[in-house]
């Protein structure tokens, strides 16, 4: 039987600790890749396209009106783009 597992390094630290991912909390599964991890939706705003960065739990944290401007601001920010299905 496989066994899911993560390992998260505490910033400052040198350690690591392993954390079983099927026994995560709510909570915890909510917060996992947060600021960090994001994807981008294209939308419609007054008649012309918008593109939105949301975080790993649908928040929106930011638009633009183009994809330069976007890519700009996750890099910027040190965020990592995902791709969603």
């Amino acid at each position: 039987m496989a066994r899911y597992q993560t390992v998260v390094a505490r910033e400052g630290s040198d350690t690591s600790e392993g954390i079983d991912i099927r026994k995560l909390t709510d909570d915890q599964f909510l917060t996992l890749g947060l600021p960090e991890l994001v994807y981008i939706r294209k939308g419609n705003s007054a008649d012309s396209d918008v593109f939105s960065i949301h975080a790993a739990n649908g928040q929106i944290m930011g638009i633009a009106e183009d994809m330069e401007a976007i890519f700009a601001a996750i890099i910027q920010h040190q965020m990592v783009a995902v791709t969603i299905h």
